[in-house]
């Protein structure tokens, strides 16, 4: 079977990470894969050397100009190799992959990687909406993240097939030695969403006591992130000076080597206001991290799906994810067992699971 995976850059977000552990696994299973994408983007990530890889912009003209060009390369391609299923990588690269296989009767999957349903505080855009319930319909399938999107969906798209994201690492056997870390991964500018503030602040209720910050004194807050904006920056700055705790966090900007900090920390916090999935709770809980995590209506329990697995709270609630990291960090015991039990479940994203249910999935497509 020939695959084509179109992917709007190979760099830094999460999607785009699934992507290259998409192409690298079809290509491990015999496929022929090919990987369209922005190639004047920088290149973090790294694909199989066996894995075919184009560059579907002919130069880096502003962003409409660029995408639309990118149709007509796409399709000029399309008709020459004629793949069996193309896969789009989020909204814009999906559609465009449609709009340039028009008449040509290959199958394109879209794969939808933010969830169908955000909070007030963060509404979903009007081409969220727009594309999610309504450009869906275009495609012969569509893959969501949880079992909670397709709820939302309730019927109005056919084809919905959930797809959780697959492990970019390899679970550990056993539990690897743990330095007093807790370790939080995301983009830095997009602080909001991955509620680095709440984060910062239930950090910094939890040293305000100085008996407790003494007695705890070797354990760190890291966040794991790139970003590009300095105002972000010393805006994170402004809350942990008020906190008392601005010399208790380290940013490490982009991390390639993220196995290595995973393997590292005690503890791992996802503090997202919403997440879709949650990519980097699967890959801490692989290494061996006991987690809390921010449940944003049924996703994150999806992955944890009990205590033994880890810790879940609201979301936007400093007071509960103080409460929750506390408890990881002070008994030692329970955060032992969890750190196993964590290893165990991640099992269940690991690449080999992944890939069956993939071609399980490209099989009923490219049939019907």
């Amino acid at each position: 079977m020939k695959i084509c995976i179109v992917c709007p850059r190979l760099c830094h977000g999460g999607a785009e990470r699934v992507a290259v552990c998409l192409a690298n696994g079809f290509k491990g299973k015999g496929y022929q894969v090919t990987f369209l994408t922005d190639l004047y983007e920088e290149q973090t990530y790294v694909l199989n050397s066996a894995v075919v890889i184009k560059n579907m912009v002919a130069r880096p003209h502003p962003k409409m100009i660029k995408w639309l060009g990118a149709i007509f390369i796409l399709r000029k391609w399309l008709k020459k190799e004629r793949p069996d299923v193309i896969i789009g990588i989020m909204s814009l690269c999906s559609l465009i992959a449609w709009i340039a296989s028009v008449g040509l009767k290959i199958p394109v999957i879209a794969t939808d990687h933010d969830s169908y349903e955000k909070p007030l505080s963060a509404p979903m855009s009007l081409w969220g909406r727009i594309f999610k319930f309504h450009l869906c319909k275009l495609f012969q399938c569509v893959t969501v993240l949880t079992e909670a999107d397709k709820k939302v969906i309730n019927g109005r798209l056919k084809n919905v097939e959930v797809m959780p994201n697959p492990l970019a690492v390899e679970p550990v056997v056993d539990v690897p030695p743990k330095k007093k870390i807790v370790l939080a991964a995301g983009r830095v500018d997009n602080w909001y969403v991955k509620g680095f503030d709440l984060l910062i602040k239930a950090w910094g209720s939890l040293m305000k006591n100085e008996k407790y910050r003494m007695k705890n004194s070797e354990w760190r807050l890291q966040i794991a992130g790139v970003w590009r904006s300095q105002k972000t920056k010393d805006y994170l700055d402004s809350i942990a000076k008020e906190y008392g705790v601005f010399d208790n966090i380290d940013y490490l900007g982009f991390v390639e080597d993220m196995k290595s900090l995973y393997q590292e920390a005690s503890v791992f916090v996802l503090s997202s206001r919403y997440e879709g999935f949650g990519l980097v709770l699967i890959e801490a809980m692989s290494q061996g991290c006991a987690c809390v995590a921010c449940d944003y209506k049924g996703r994150q329990s999806e992955i944890i799906t009990s205590e033994e697995e880890g810790l879940l709270c609201e979301i936007d609630n400093v007071d509960v994810l103080a409460k929750a990291i506390k408890e990881t960090m002070e008994d030692e015991q329970y955060r032992k067992m969890v750190q196993k039990n964590a290893i165990i479940r991640s099992n269940y994203y690991d690449m080999n699971n992944t890939m069956e249910r993939w071609e399980e999935l490209l099989r009923r497509v490219c049939i019907s």
